[in-house]
């Protein structure tokens, strides 16, 4: 859900005091321009502001396990890292408070489960995840896969069909995890129609910002760093989906361009709920 699967739901902040959109505040220890990850491993997004948010499964969440900005002491400040798999359960519970309520699962147990396959759905095909924090606290998250990259979670694939499995459990779960793959599948055949994986290495899976780490940079920071891994790994041009329920005009205010587009004026059979859905296209040089 890169915004929002990238996706969207389908398809998203560093120092308190400088404004982390300044590289020179990023630790020592993750530089702009590098890429921690090989040193360690191997389509819905809510209304955001351009300034605040990096986009592809751009989030703005209402997370209450993370500080407040306001509360935020000016020695305290965001660092970034790899992604570790006991961080998944923090994703996954930012997820659901970002996109639950757009499920039919909403206000279920149900809702935890179809969000942790989402971010599953994510991690699958990643190559490179970097997490923010502040404090310990989970602030923001982005899942990118480099085509011919090693995986980052080869274990994702094997959770992935045990979560699908308990869903498939219940009545509401399986009602669920069906809508939910036919949404995977209208992507993939969007993204075949255009052949946009002949033509773009790069994707942006899952963007995600708490909402208690807007206005700190960690948006920004978080699309630069996944721009120069793109750049490192030599990616010419990257996508990600998005939807309607985004504010696509970051995509815009970075560069990217619409490439395809799914109104859902257009495919009544879809739903009344449907949103319209887009791929976004871009260079990492040119959108940073």
């Amino acid at each position: 859900m890169v915004a929002h699967d990238n996706t969207v739901m389908n398809a998203t902040i560093t120092n308190a005091t400088p404004s982390a959109d300044d590289e020179s505040t990023l630790p020592e220890s993750t530089p702009i321009g590098t890429d921690p990850q090989r040193d360690v491993m191997s389509d819905v997004v809510p209304d955001v502001t351009p300034e605040e948010v990096p986009g592809a499964t751009i989030a703005s969440t209402p997370a209450t396990a993370t500080v407040p900005a306001e509360e935020m002491e000016p020695s305290q400040s965001v660092t970034y890292r790899p992604m570790r798999w006991n961080d998944l359960d923090d994703i996954v519970r930012e997820f659901d408070r970002t996109w639950g309520q757009c499920s039919a699962a909403a206000g279920t147990p149900v809702s935890m489960q179809i969000s942790r396959h989402f971010v599953l759905h994510y991690l699958e095909p990643t190559t490179r995840a970097i997490i923010a924090e502040l404090d310990g606290r989970f602030m923001g998250v982005t899942l990118s896969r480099v085509a011919g990259e090693p995986l980052a979670f080869p274990q994702a694939k094997q959770e992935l069909a045990a979560i699908n499995g308990e869903l498939n459990r219940s009545t509401l779960g399986a009602k669920t995890l069906s809508e939910t793959e036919q949404w995977h599948e209208m992507e993939l055949r969007m993204e075949r129609e255009i052949d946009i994986n002949d033509v773009a290495r790069g994707e942006i899976e899952l963007f995600l910002v708490a909402k208690s780490a807007r206005g700190h940079g960690v948006g920004g920071s978080l699309w630069r760093q996944a721009m120069d891994y793109f750049a490192n790994c030599q990616v010419a041009r990257f996508y990600l989906h998005t939807d309607s329920s985004c504010d696509v005009s970051f995509y815009d205010h970075k560069g990217l361009n619409c490439i395809a587009a799914r109104y859902a004026a257009d495919h009544p059979e879809d739903g009344a709920d449907m949103d319209d859905i887009f791929i976004y296209a871009g260079t990492p040089e040119s959108t940073r």
